[in-house]
């Protein structure tokens, strides 16, 4: 169950990067680690994440990770209420818009991203955006399903290389390795 906690956890984050925020403020991050400067170069990107609708996103694609995982498995609707609180605590847009602000600022240049929002404002790019997250999600569902499928094979792998490693050990502890392998 842990496991699937922090896959919802990690793959909401993941999809936070497609939500968007409506205020052009400058923003403080809730740990104080960083401060967005009020610069052109902050302010497109603050246009490129409302254009992209990112505080809306982030909020439905909680709720869509939040449903996949109880379909999943349905001993999670148990705590859905309180997994939902914990996401929206740590992963609201308000909380991390300026990290995204930083994410962006830190691999785009201030014209890359007025191309960018200038895509995200075509018919095309409304729905990238609208689908993304969706697919994404599906993405990672499906990555997830075919891990668990093969899960026996890795734990065989593992097995045998453990046990490799044992071997290895025991024959080092008795003097007995060859010094040049």
């Amino acid at each position: 169950m842990k496991i699937r906690v922090l896959s919802v956890l990690c793959i909401a984050m993941a999809m936070g990067t497609f939500s968007f925020a409506q205020d052009a403020a400058p923003t403080k991050v809730a740990d104080d680690s960083a401060v967005v400067a009020e610069d052109s170069h902050s302010a497109a990107i603050e246009k490129f994440l409302s254009v992209m609708k990112m505080e809306e996103t982030t909020r439905k694609t909680i709720d869509q990770m939040l449903a996949m995982q109880v379909q999943q498995n349905p001993q999670m609707g148990a705590f859905t209420d309180v997994m939902k609180s914990f996401l929206q605590k740590h992963l609201a847009f308000a909380v991390i818009k300026g990290d995204l602000i930083k994410l962006y600022r830190d691999n785009f240049t201030e014209a890359e991203i007025k191309e960018l929002t200038a895509f995200y404002e075509t018919p095309v790019g409304r729905k990238a955006a609208e689908k993304l997250p969706m697919l994404a999600a599906a993405g990672a569902q499906i990555g997830g399903q075919r891990v668990q499928a093969n899960m026996a094979e890795l734990q065989a792998a593992m097995a045998k290389r453990e046990a490799e490693m044992r071997a290895a050990s025991q024959e080092a502890a008795q003097g007995t390795a060859d010094p040049a392998k």
